[in-house]
């Protein structure tokens, strides 16, 4: 889990940087590029003896889009993972209802005057895609947020800081504010809106990163993050048995929920009489009532359990090893530091075996043997 510490803000651009050392960056790009045609390179800077990560962002096409609704079928037009496309929609929304609801137009009018640029939909799909593989909705803290101070201009004039839409998406959260203009921007505040994490006091942690913001301030313009250390969180079983279901709704069950759930089990049992039957059991993170509507939908049972359990969650990293040219990623997991798994990803070994013409289980230790 983590703390996200915006002492001196938070932007698009700083939340993707920031949590840089935490995912794969080579599948950050290639997602974002499922969406805009953009060049991304990352680099480390420095802001205040400070080194922090970066992105500089290239558009390689026009983009001439200026209303939510363009911004939206954007988005949905793309090749996107569901879910990483759900969650890019979701934050993009919560953007175009603040607009709306400080400007008093409908959603679906509104322009995105200050933020109509490729970089937000670089910022929100980017994002999306860091939320996902670190599991960060409703599963992370906060301390205390700088929105800055003074004025920002607009097109509609002179607006105080926090801008309304951005005071707008920060009800609920403990703000500061400095002197240093605008620190947190709309989509900064759209991102930790969706998120929704818990303000925390006191934490214990293993490793911090920096995320740089543009501006040169006379305090470090980052983003700071801190990995907490292993510990326990929750999780909750949503299971049911079903004894008149064929197995093709099963396997439409599986495609339906396959976004939405940790895991999901389908377990032969038997019930009653001797009844053959299965157990079906998902395993949630959030939202465990949405995944029983499903289930009772789709399989016209009339009753599902949902179970909430504590879990130890290992820190996952992940390291590229060079074989024969080619390169493969590596899981790797650890408790308190000390690794307790390496495993190669099984389309990277697939891809090798099937060019190379060799077992994979010889590749597999090929891999392993690099990382010795």
């Amino acid at each position: 889990m983590f703390v996200i510490d915006p002492f001196s803000g938070v932007s698009g651009d700083m939340f993707i940087s920031a949590f840089l050392d935490f995912v794969d960056k080579d599948e950050l790009i290639e997602t974002v590029k499922k969406v805009i045609d953009v060049d991304i390179e990352i680099k480390k800077v420095n802001k205040k003896g400070i080194l922090a990560n970066k992105i500089d962002i290239n558009l390689r096409e026009n983009f001439s889009l200026s209303t939510y609704q363009e911004f939206k079928e954007l988005i949905k037009n793309s090749n996107l993972n569901n879910k990483i496309k759900e969650d890019s929609l979701k934050i993009l929304h919560l953007l175009a209802e603040a607009e709306a609801k400080v400007h008093g137009v409908e959603i679906e009018k509104v322009h995105f005057h200050e933020i109509a640029d490729y970089d937000t939909i670089v910022d929100v799909v980017g994002a999306s895609y860091i939320i996902n593989k670190l599991n960060l909705k409703n599963n992370c803290f906060y301390r205390p947020i700088n929105v800055g101070g003074g004025f920002v201009k607009t097109s509609h004039g002179l607006y105080p800081i926090p801008a309304p839409a951005t005071a707008e998406l920060l009800k609920g959260f403990k703000i500061f504010y400095s002197n240093y203009g605008e620190l947190t921007t709309p989509t900064g505040g759209a991102i930790l809106k969706y998120i929704n994490p818990r303000l925390i006091e006191s934490f214990e942690y293993s490793s911090i990163s920096y995320g740089a913001g543009e501006k040169e301030l006379e305090i470090p313009n980052v983003l700071r993050v801190f990995k907490l250390l292993n510990e326990e969180e929750n999780i909750y079983i949503v299971e049911t048995n079903v004894d008149d279901i064929s197995p093709e709704v099963l396997g439409y069950l599986h495609e339906v929920l396959r976004e939405r759930v940790r895991d999901l089990h389908f377990i032969p049992i038997y019930m009653k009489k001797n009844r053959p039957a299965y157990l079906i059991r998902a395993i949630v993170k959030d939202n465990p009532k949405e995944v029983a509507k499903i289930i009772m939908r789709e399989t016209g049972t009339l009753g599902v359990r949902i179970l909430k359990y504590k879990r130890v969650v290992a820190e996952r990293d992940v390291k590229r090893v060079k074989v024969y040219g080619e390169e493969v990623r590596v899981k790797i997991g650890k408790i308190d530091n000390e690794v307790i798994m390496k495993k190669p990803e099984y389309e990277d070994l697939k891809r090798l075996a099937l060019k190379l013409k060799k077992p994979l289980k010889d590749l597999y230790l090929e891999v392993i043997g690099k990382l010795e």
